[in-house]
């Protein structure tokens, strides 16, 4: 018995007998993209979009082009503190990986890194 494509997105790609909401809404589509906040996320002191950019040890790190912080930070915890935020300001339990980079950007303007720290963020919401 084939699960529907609502049931493929919770979690784990099974279906426990629940159903989010958040997969009957227009435009939410998968992505295989590692970097999550790939346009979301802003440097705060330059004002400009931080770029990808693969770290030592092949780790994924985020990197403000201008070169106005010497310290790359850590993509899993700048990702971890967004998407704790974006639990909190709507009801997304049960959004499978690959569907959190197109629920992120439906629900945010801009993520800005405000000092080098992973923690210290501002979230644009769209309204």
């Amino acid at each position: 018995m084939n699960a529907g494509p609502s049931a493929r997105l919770l979690s784990g790609g099974s279906s426990f007998g629940l159903r989010s909401a958040w997969p009957r809404r227009a435009g939410l589509t998968g992505s295989a993209d590692p970097y999550l906040l790939r346009i979301l996320l802003w440097c705060g002191p330059c004002d400009v979009p931080m770029h990808p950019h693969p770290g030592r040890r092949h780790k994924r790190t985020y990197k403000c082009p201008l070169g106005c912080r010497k310290v790359e930070l850590p993509a899993e915890a700048i990702e971890a503190v967004t998407w704790t935020a974006a639990e909190r300001r709507a009801t997304l339990s049960g959004i499978a990986p690959p569907f959190r980079k197109s629920v992120l950007e439906q629900l945010l303007a801009k993520v800005v890194v405000r000092a080098n720290a992973t923690n210290d963020l501002h979230f644009i919401w769209r309204t």
